[in-house]
């Protein structure tokens, strides 16, 4: 199971390492490219430091570098070195890597349940300014129109810090219409599920 919590996230947040203008937009980069493993992914990662795309996505390096500034980050913001560089690689090839491409599975994945369930309504993932700016996962449509959203978050996202939850919040009310979070656990499986469908009935 990939480990992108504890002390090393409190680092990576506080330091900005895996922010996208100093890494890369990984999500904008999957949804252009769609890898299906994750080797083609670092491969996709790395490829887009060192050439122009037309997809627009600019890395500003590797996986391997993003996890050597988390391991040099260690000693100015804690004076000392607690981790090696082979764990803050580690910790980063789990963060944009294996969290990422599970993502993008995960929102299929919620696409086609609420579909089956919510048959007078459409889902469809966001993307471009929706996606990136307002936070956005999944558009709900209804008669044509889009009438809410939704993100897609693993169930530890209500443990993280209050500022980034409050970003998240503030990003989605600038769309102007209802968001709702669809929760899942380790093992993929959504935890507020019918919930969410209760919530999604009355748009």
């Amino acid at each position: 199971m990939a480990y992108t919590g504890g002390p090393l996230n409190e680092l990576n947040g506080k330091m900005g390492i895996s922010a996208p203008n100093k890494s890369v937009p990984v999500m904008k980069l999957i949804k252009a490219h769609k890898p299906k493993s994750k080797d083609e992914l670092v491969e996709l990662i790395k490829w887009h430091t060192e050439n122009k795309c037309e997809c627009g996505v600019v890395s500003q390096g590797t996986v391997e570098s993003f996890g050597k500034n988390l391991y040099n980050a260690q000693t100015h913001y804690w004076g000392k070195i607690k981790y090696s560089l082979q764990e803050c690689i580690q910790w980063e090839y789990d963060l944009f890597v294996v969290q990422s491409l599970k993502g993008g599975i995960v929102e299929k994945k919620a696409i086609e349940h609420l579909q089956k369930m919510l048959t007078s309504y459409s889902f469809e993932e966001a993307e471009g300014f929706l996606d990136e700016e307002l936070r956005i996962d999944i558009i709900i449509n209804k008669n044509n129109e889009e009438v809410g959203g939704i993100q897609v978050k693993p169930a530890t996202f209500k443990l993280m810090r209050r500022e980034i939850i409050s970003f998240n919040k503030n990003a989605n009310q600038k769309w102007g219409k209802p968001v709702l979070y669809l929760f899942y656990d380790d093992k993929e499986e959504f935890v507020n599920l019918s919930e969410l469908i209760n919530l999604t009935s009355k748009l």
